[in-house]
């Protein structure tokens, strides 16, 4: 069973294509976040809404956030009632029973000067959060645009990270392998020149290097990576060719100026006739080399992918998810060799997660 979030609102699928009720229709969801049947989720600038049932109902835990503008989520693997939430303007967040806690301050980082975002105001957000899959104690946080953070102590002191990009979207780990992160990028702007695409890391973060080979033009990575559940060298990437002004529509993103989403665009044929120029990637040897995935549009994909997951099908198997702006959603029972769409005329997604 799968949680998707999109315009259509939150709700439930199955492998068989069967949808649960939705809830939040019309609102936009920044983030989600799942670990057995706990998930939560993060509406625009209204907060986080956590269910404990799978998505069958819902409550606020909004009060006492250090911002309602909430960007990233993530559960303790170890301790699922622990919940961590990254907010603009940039701070993490613990909430265990009733309260949130803050975790640090990430604003009295030296580094923090030079945090920006590309889109007026300008402000800075934590764009990921991700708990070691090993130890609790060690979270990898990523600010859009500025600093790779890694805490060794649940959030009460943060370190920043060189050698990697800025424009830092999501981090990935394996259970197998706890020390290889595969981040994905933008492209770097503003302070920041160079860094694109999807860096590696094998020693936990300390030190870094590029992971594009084979993936030719296609260098702008979102949210849409994911490690293989079973395969610690085996991971799928969705990548576009370009960053979104280059391929959504005007009205959409002058939209997303004047409300603060420039997230989660469709593609517009009146801007660029090949829309996204999205592919699915795939690597069998953690981030070295990337080879487009058989079975799927070699010429890239029009709609985007923001939505990319792993984890285990109703019937147990391992499988691979990804979803579209088209409202498609393809899963692959096989390690990525073939693809099948179990639901389509979803509505712009954004945003899937396996239950398990």
């Amino acid at each position: 069973m799968l949680i998707v979030a999109g315009n259509k609102g939150v709700f439930s699928l199955a492998d068989d294509g069967r949808t649960g009720p939705s809830f939040f229709a019309g609102e936009q969801v920044f983030a989600l976040a799942a670990h057995g049947q706990r998930v939560a989720v993060a509406i625009l600038k209204k907060g986080v809404r956590l269910s404990e049932d799978g998505g069958a109902s819902w409550r606020d835990i909004s009060t006492g956030l250090p911002s309602q503008d909430v960007r990233s989520l993530a559960f303790d693997p170890h301790q699922p009632e622990r919940l961590y939430a990254g907010t603009e303007p940039p701070a993490i967040a613990c909430h265990r029973g009733a309260e949130w806690s803050l975790c640090g301050d990430l604003m009295a980082l030296p580094e923090s000067k030079d945090w920006s975002f590309p889109v007026r105001p300008g402000i800075p957000h934590v764009r990921s959060i991700t708990v070691s899959p090993v130890d609790s104690h060690v979270i990898y946080a990523a600010i859009e645009v500025g600093s790779f953070l890694i805490s060794r102590d649940r959030g009460m002191t943060w370190s920043v990270a060189e050698g990697i990009g800025h424009d830092l979207h999501r981090t990935i780990i394996h259970p197998a392998k706890p020390d290889r992160l595969l981040v994905a990028t933008g492209m770097d702007t503003g302070a920041y020149r160079g860094g694109k695409g999807v860096y590696r890391s094998e020693d936990g973060g300390s030190t870094w290097s590029s992971a594009n080979e084979g993936l030719g033009h296609r260098l702008y990575a979102e949210d849409a990576i994911a490690f293989h559940p079973q395969d610690p060298a085996t991971a799928f990437l969705a990548a576009a060719d370009g960053i979104p002004p280059h391929w959504a529509s005007i009205i959409g993103l002058a939209t997303g100026v004047m409300s603060g989403n420039v997230y989660f665009l469709s593609p517009s044929k009146f801007r660029r006739r090949k829309g996204a120029d999205i592919a699915i990637y795939r690597t069998r040897d953690a981030g070295k080399n990337w080879a487009l995935v058989p079975d799927t549009n070699q010429q890239g994909l029009f709609d985007m992918v923001w939505a990319l997951e792993s984890g285990y099908a109703d019937d147990g198997s391992p499988a691979v998810y990804f979803a579209t702006t088209g409202g498609e959603v393809r899963a692959s029972y096989d390690g990525g060799d073939t693809w099948r769409v179990i639901a389509k005329e979803m509505g712009a997604i954004t945003h899937l997660h396996p239950l398990h």
